[in-house]
Formats: C-alpha cells, sequence, structure tokens
C-alpha cells in the first residue's frame, strides 16, 4: 500500500510537470497572431487591440502593488513611451492583471507612485492568461496584429530588448517612404512564402535574415560590379514565423521585420 501511494504520488507530480511543460509550449508565441482583448480603462473607457490595426502597441503587464512593477514603471515611461509616444504608429497600454485587487484606487495608485502617462488598464488578468504570460512583463505587438516580442525576464531586464523590437517594427518601410530616414525600399508579398522580392532606389549589395532569437539563418551579398536595384531572394526550407532582416544598399542600410507563413 506504501509503495502503491508513492507510486500515485510520483506519478501526480510528473503529470504537473508535464502538464506545465505543455502550457510552456503551447504558449503564445513569437510570430503568432496576438489574441484580441478588450479591457476597461482607468478613468473610465475602454482599450480594445483589435482598434490598434496599423500601430506599434508596446503592452505592460504588471501588479498593482507589486514592488518591481512600481520600480520599472517610471523607466518604461521615459525610457520607451516618451521616445515612441509622438510617433502616429505607437500607442501603449498597461495592464494590471493581480484581478483580486485590482480597482480605480489600487491601479490609481500606481499611476501616481509610477509617474505613467499612457493609458492603465483594470482587472486585465484574462489578458496575461491568454497570451501565458505573467506580471513585471513587457511586450509588443506589431502593426499587423503579430506579437513580436514577448518578454521571459522581468521587466527591469527587459527594457533594450522592447525598445529594439519597437524600433525593427516601426523601421519598415515602403517605396516612397523617404520620411523614416531611410532610403526608399519595398519588400513583398507580406506575408512571404518561398520567396521574397525586393525593390529600391539605391543599388541592392546585400541582405541577411535573423530569427527571433538572433540567429543568421539567411546571408547574401552581390557582386559589386552589378547594380541591381530589384531582387528575388529564395527562403528555402526556412520555417514559418517571424524574422528581422537587414538590407545594405549602395550608401546605407535599413531593416524590418518579415513574416513567413505557408
Amino acid at each position: 500500500m506504501k509503495n502503491q501511494l508513492i507510486n500515485g504520488k510520483l506519478f501526480a507530480s510528473v503529470m504537473i510537470i508535464l502538464s506545465l511543460g505543455m502550457i510552456s509550449l503551447y504558449g503564445q508565441a513569437v510570430g503568432e497572431a496576438g489574441p484580441d482583448f478588450k479591457v476597461d480603462l482607468l478613468g473610465g473607457g475602454t482599450f480594445a487591440l483589435a482598434d490598434q490595426q496599423g500601430k506599434v502597441v508596446l503592452v505592460f503587464l504588471f501588479g498593482n502593488s507589486c514592488g518591481p512593477c512600481r520600480a520599472v514603471g517610471p523607466t518604461v515611461e521615459s525610457s520607451i513611451y516618451q521616445e515612441f509616444k509622438n510617433n502616429d504608429a505607437f500607442t501603449a497600454i498597461g495592464l494590471d492583471t493581480w484581478d483580486s485587487s485590482s480597482s480605480e484606487s489600487s491601479v490609481g495608485g500606481f499611476r501616481d507612485a509610477t509617474g505613467i502617462t499612457f493609458p492603465l488598464a483594470i482587472q486585465a488578468g484574462s489578458v496575461a492568461a491568454a497570451y501565458s504570460t505573467t506580471y513585471d512583463r513587457l511586450m509588443v505587438i506589431d502593426q499587423n496584429g503579430i506579437l513580436i516580442h514577448k518578454g521571459v525576464v522581468l521587466a527591469s531586464n527587459d527594457v533594450n530588448n522592447t525598445i529594439d523590437a519597437i524600433n525593427q517594427s516601426l523601421s519598415t518601410v515602403g517605396i516612397g517612404d523617404a520620411a523614416s530616414g531611410f532610403s526608399p525600399l519595398r519588400v513583398y508579398p507580406v506575408p512571404a512564402t518561398d520567396v521574397i522580392h525586393l525593390e529600391a532606389a539605391e543599388t541592392i549589395r546585400g541582405v541577411v535574415l535573423y530569427d527571433v532569437a538572433g540567429k543568421l539563418v539567411l546571408e547574401e551579398s552581390y557582386d559589386p560590379g552589378n547594380t541591381a536595384n530589384s531582387r528575388t531572394v529564395s527562403l528555402g526550407s526556412l520555417p514559418e514565423g517571424l524574422y528581422f532582416y537587414t538590407i545594405r544598399l549602395e550608401g546605407s542600410r535599413t531593416g524590418g521585420k518579415l513574416l513567413i507563413q505557408r
């Protein structure tokens, strides 16, 4: 009987571990469409992800009385939100995931303590569950509703990664888009399947592609004697998902994101 109890407890423990692993394995992944959500805001009104098409969305998940969340809040405000808030293609939302204590009073106290000026939502624990994440985390959702960054460390250790993801997404340009500071460039189709086509106002000298972990997965350089300003690049057997590209032009470099979907 004792052995049966031990074996039963062991089996239950293994199943719990496997279940946690499955949650992690099948949790919302970078490169996938972010689950839609609609939340109530501090002071009234609502915020719906579906209404943010065409914008890069910074998501700050916090707990209203979480010490580390309060400590990093001013940095999220000053180093991220203030840097991008004047870009019409950017917005931000803070989500209080501590539903049991989430209220106008507690989230108002969080706002006062951190000095955050972007919208904060009340009772948003369901969003953390939908994205298989937790509080004290940062996420970025791109203009097409794709999750391009999902922090797996405390927000205080993820600020630079978040800024990089926002910059990468906002740097995507099209023909004639000189306002971005990059040479005009078009990359299509979006999403890509087996190839991508590049068209630029300058000679294209090379292209590199990185996966979301920063690993180089494709690199092409072109003969200096070739002055072509259009290229077709084979994506070979690259798996579906989100990638980041850097394209070397005659007198500049530019970058952006690429989604492969078959």
